[in-house]
């Protein structure tokens, strides 16, 4: 029975990192997500943050599950990976408002036009 697991790009994960981590505001974010993501990957980013949220305030897996729609599987992971708890033991920051969009901003990465 062969393992399944994704080959992790290292060198190009860190490139995406960089690139988020290089915006300047939430619009910026959204462009980058719009583009490399599909609506469905977005919204699995979206319910596994909110996952981890519930987990944190205490929140039972039935009701997280109702919330959420997300299968006892995954829950399960999320769960184990950070610990049973997002701020206390996973140490992820909680999210910060953006600010004002930057206007006619163009964000290249390795020559690529990304944003603007």
């Amino acid at each position: 029975m062969s393992s399944k697991r994704l080959v992790w790009h290292d060198k190009e994960v860190l490139d995406v990192m960089a690139l988020l981590v290089d915006c300047q505001n939430i619009n910026e974010v959204r462009k980058i997500f719009d583009r490399v993501l599909t609506p469905r990957e977005i919204n699995d980013i979206g319910r596994r943050y909110q996952a981890l949220i519930m987990i944190d305030e205490g929140k039972s897996y039935a009701d997280i599950r109702l919330k959420t729609g997300m299968s006892p599987t995954t829950l399960n992971r999320l769960a184990t990976k950070c610990g049973f708890g997002f701020q206390k033991s996973s140490g992820l920051p909680k999210p910060k408002r953006s600010k004002t969009p930057a206007k006619g901003r163009t964000i290249r990465y390795k020559g690529v036009r990304v944003i603007g």
